[in-house]
């Protein structure tokens, strides 16, 4: 198993990536290309991985969204990219798996070198006034978020259905003494 055998399977699309190095798919982790849902495999496609069993990828964060719904594990980039975004704000509480530790993402070394100062100074039309007083900017903005709440939405119930059809895999394996393949 090569260092340089990696392939990256995204479960939106079932679209598969690689081979690539496994510092490439770091770098897809780190900025928030990998999702917790998607699987790696370093065996030539045999078996898969959920891309947070890596721990080379370190997507160690689970964040413990408003609805109380724990999103993760993922990495410091897509922590990032969701404050950038908007999907959560500095009162938002992430744990780390690695050692079990829970705090305020506000008080996490990485949060003052998040994106989301920067592109909120972006957005309000300082250096860039043309993106804020374009026609039309204000409303790719919103649509913008509105489709990623609703990839989260969506990612959500991928988790809740598989979890739904493992209990319903289970319950036949146990009925039956056999797999339903």
């Amino acid at each position: 198993m090569s260092d340089n055998s990696w392939y990256l399977l995204k479960v939106t699309d079932n679209e598969v990536f690689g081979p690539a190095p496994l510092e490439q798919l770091r770098i897809w982790a780190a900025g928030a290309k990998i999702s917790p849902l998607d699987r790696v495999s370093n065996d030539e496609k045999v078996t898969w991985r959920r891309a947070p069993m890596v721990a080379e990828l370190q997507m160690d964060w689970l964040i413990e969204m408003p609805d109380n719904f724990l999103y993760g594990p993922t990495s410091v980039g897509t922590l990032q990219e969701f404050l950038a975004t908007g999907e959560i704000d500095d009162h938002v509480t992430v744990i780390n798996t690695a050692d079990g530790n829970r705090s305020r993402i506000s008080e996490m070394p990485f949060f003052k070198a998040s994106p989301h100062r920067v592109r909120g100074t972006l957005e309000s039309g300082v250096g860039y006034g043309e993106e804020s007083t374009a026609e039309g900017g204000g409303a790719t903005r919103s649509r913008t978020l509105w489709l990623e709440r609703q990839n989260m939405e969506l990612q959500r119930d991928i988790v809740r259905w598989q979890e739904r059809y493992d209990s319903v895999k289970q319950q036949y394996v146990e009925a039956t003494g056999r797999d339903p393949r």
